[in-house]
């Protein structure tokens, strides 16, 4: 199955190690006129991680 969400919109790390604890996508939105959205976005933990290539990002589900 293969799914695709976007592109990384941001990033949790751990401050007091130093290291990445999951990226966030943007999930499915609803704009009206770009003025009211609604947005459900996606958290994938780190470790869910697999492959992380130039231009795809493999996840573990």
């Amino acid at each position: 199955m293969q799914e695709d969400y976007g592109y990384v919109q941001d990033v949790t790390a751990d401050l007091a190690t130093g290291t990445i604890t999951s990226i966030i996508v943007p999930g499915s939105s609803n704009k009206f006129f770009g003025i009211f959205s609604s947005s459900n976005d996606i958290t994938i933990p780190w470790d869910k991680i697999t492959c992380i290539g130039e231009d795809i990002i493999l996840v573990k589900i």
